[in-house]
């Protein structure tokens, strides 16, 4: 007859990671993977989010323009700079990628300079 273990305790070893993975990672962040770390870090990122809003509402700042007086200019500014960048990565690739047959010799074999 085969014993059945309660619902509490873990069915056999733990499972440690994906194949190929370094046991070393496994070990130092494994902790990470788990639901209720990934709950806590939104929470904390939230509340950080929250607590810098607030904090910019109390505490005007005096910019040099009229347009820096606006809450929430820098997130903005800053998000439409990050977003330039990135996408301007797009025509930066087409420009500079090469053809599929760049490094194809006109006999077929690499390396023959006959």
């Amino acid at each position: 007859m085969i014993e059945k273990k309660p619902k509490g305790e873990p069915q056999g070893p733990p499972k440690l990671g994906d194949p190929g993975e370094h046991p070393l990672s496994v070990l130092l962040f494994s902790w990470m993977r788990s639901t209720l770390f990934f709950r806590i870090l939104m929470a904390l990122l939230a509340a950080l989010g929250v607590f810098l809003i607030a904090y910019e509402i109390v505490f005007l700042y005096r910019g040099h323009s009229g347009i820096e007086n606006l809450p929430g200019f820098f997130g903005v500014f800053g998000f439409i700079a990050f977003g330039l960048a990135v996408l301007s990565g797009w025509p930066l690739g087409k420009l500079m990628r090469r053809p599929e047959d760049y490094y194809d010799t006109t006999s077929g074999e690499a390396g023959d300079d006959r």
